[in-house]
């Protein structure tokens, strides 16, 4: 079970296993009588599901866009300083700009800062995934005073004071567009 302070991190990328599966079903003879490969349905790649039409004039009220609030950053999450990690805070807002609550899923990814580049993004250090989709994990992310979300993304490796990074959070929901914002932070401020 998640709680306010676990996020699970750290999802492989790429789907090399995937084609290294099939090329093994393939060379074990797994086809149809068509000599078509037969891939079970646990390997089938899954979609996420399509945008669920919301009635006027109540998809005024959906996200509309995604914002990382300025007091995301690094921290320590338990008195003893041995957990470290960074707190994002997100704001969803509707069309009037409006903090509102999204249900749906945030992935979170965190790169190196490039200066002086268009796209700030450098190398990929880490990613991590929560869904909001059931109402009771909304409600624990849920801050009630401050109108936002907020996540504590743990890390398991030191985190260098006074160094630069791009944090990018995507949300994806059956109710809303996808949506995406990026802020550059810098450790320990």
């Amino acid at each position: 079970m998640l709680s306010r302070e676990t996020i699970v991190g750290g999802r492989p990328r790429g789907c090399s296993w995937l084609l290294a599966v099939l090329v093994g079903l393939s060379a074990a003879g797994c086809t149809d009588k068509d000599g078509k490969l037969i891939i079970p349905s646990w390997l089938k790649p899954t979609h996420p599901p399509a945008q669920t039409a919301v009635p006027e004039p109540i998809d005024l009220l959906l996200p509309r866009t995604i914002r990382i609030h300025p007091f995301t950053g690094t921290r320590t999450f338990d008195e003893a300083g041995g957990v470290k990690g960074i707190e994002v805070r997100i704001e969803a807002l509707d069309v009037y700009e409006d903090s509102v609550k999204a249900f749906g899923d945030f992935r979170f990814e965190l790169y190196t800062y490039r200066p002086g580049t268009p796209d700030a993004k450098g190398t990929q250090i880490n990613t991590w995934e929560a869904s909001l989709i059931d109402p009771r994990m909304n409600g624990i992310h849920w801050d009630k005073v401050h109108r936002n979300y907020q996540f504590r993304l743990k890390w398991d490796k030191a985190i260098p004071v006074g160094q630069r990074f791009v944090l990018a959070a995507v949300f994806s929901s059956p109710f809303t567009q996808r949506l995406f914002d990026q802020r550059v932070f810098t450790s320990g401020e």
